[in-house]
């Protein structure tokens, strides 16, 4: 073999391995994909779709004295936007009689959905405190599951005093959102009273 032979392959061995090394280091700089971030990538992916099962949820704690709202007034909201399926929702709230206002209390309470209350009965549901002057707590809960269209949703538990006064001193909404599912169209309207017997 001449020497200028050699030499051309000394050079085309020699920028072989130094590319191998070259794209072993840049690998190195850049990271390797880590087993953890490949298995979340799915997940994440699934997370953001709007098919995806999503929970949402609010709570305050701040107290409201003297509450004597005669119109059904929001205590606690939550705005979040989903794509057409269904909202499982439940409102809870923590009450006593407000023992400054001379009388008894009591709280009527609702769930609000884009603007409609869940009930058209206007009274949903009560709060009814005892007028003893003891400070006595009292929980009311309320749970549905309604229909919606993609967009973004204002959910609200409301209440509206219809004795004295109330003191409300918390309050929750727990909203799960699902794609598939079945659910009452709001408001739900009344239905005549039916003895048990019929």
């Amino acid at each position: 073999m001449n020497a200028s032979l050699a030499s051309v392959r000394r050079h085309v061995t020699s920028g072989r391995i130094g590319l191998v090394l070259g794209l072993f280091a840049l690998v190195l700089a850049l990271g390797l994909p880590s087993q953890a971030s490949t298995e979340s990538a799915p997940a994440a992916r699934a997370a953001s779709s709007p098919k995806a099962i999503k929970v949402f949820g609010a709570v305050n704690t701040n107290e409201l004295d003297d509450f004597t709202e005669p119109d059904y007034t929001p205590i606690l909201k939550k705005r979040f936007r989903t794509g057409k399926g269904y909202l499982a929702i439940t409102g809870t709230v923590g009450t006593q009689d407000d023992s400054s206002l001379a009388g008894a209390g009591h709280l009527f309470y609702q769930l609000k959905v884009d603007g409609k209350l869940i009930l058209d009965n206007g009274s949903g549901y009560e709060i009814t405190h005892d007028d003893t002057g003891f400070e006595s707590g009292w929980a009311g809960a309320i749970t549905a599951v309604v229909p919606v269209k993609a967009r973004f949703h204002n959910v609200q538990l409301v209440a509206r005093e219809g004795g004295t006064g109330t003191f409300i001193y918390a309050r929750e909404l727990s909203i799960v959102y699902t794609p598939q599912g079945s659910g009452k169209a709001i408001p739900a309207r009344t239905v005549a009273p039916r003895g048990l017997n019929r």
